[in-house]
């Protein structure tokens, strides 16, 4: 059985004598003779959505510049996502066919995150004498 527990906690203490934490050593005890396992990982501020947010405006951006350019919205994304690593977006544990490393989805990117696309995406129209309108 697993229980997650998303919360801002400003001490272990707090975390300890939290009634989630408290329910769950109860079930271990019922259970599994009191043994648990207690993972503790930073959370990812997921990125905006929606009108105005980061992904219509990296999406936006990615237009623009295959309007310019001729080239196709997912051949310019990828190469963006590529260059991107380099800055420190996650990529995909395994390259495409052609051995290249691949950037995750930006849906499964946080803010930060979303925001080294967007500063990849503003480097490469700047390359390409691009001027992007920032809506």
């Amino acid at each position: 059985m697993k229980h997650r527990i998303n919360a801002k906690i400003d001490s272990l203490m707090d975390l300890l004598t939290c009634y989630e934490v408290d329910k769950i050593i109860k079930i271990a005890n019922a259970k599994n003779s009191g043994w648990f396992v207690c993972t503790i990982e930073n959370m990812k501020r997921p990125r905006s959505t929606g009108e105005k947010s980061q992904g219509n405006h990296f999406n936006g951006h990615i237009q623009a510049i295959c309007k310019d350019t001729g080239n196709d919205f997912d051949d310019v994304k990828k190469y963006v996502k590529h260059k991107a690593v380099s800055r420190g977006y996650p990529m995909l544990k395994n390259p495409d066919m052609f051995g290249n490393i691949r950037g995750i989805s930006e849906a499964d990117a946080s803010v930060e995150e979303c925001g080294l696309l967007i500063e990849q995406v503003h480097q490469l129209a700047s390359e390409l004498g691009i001027i992007l309108e920032e809506v």
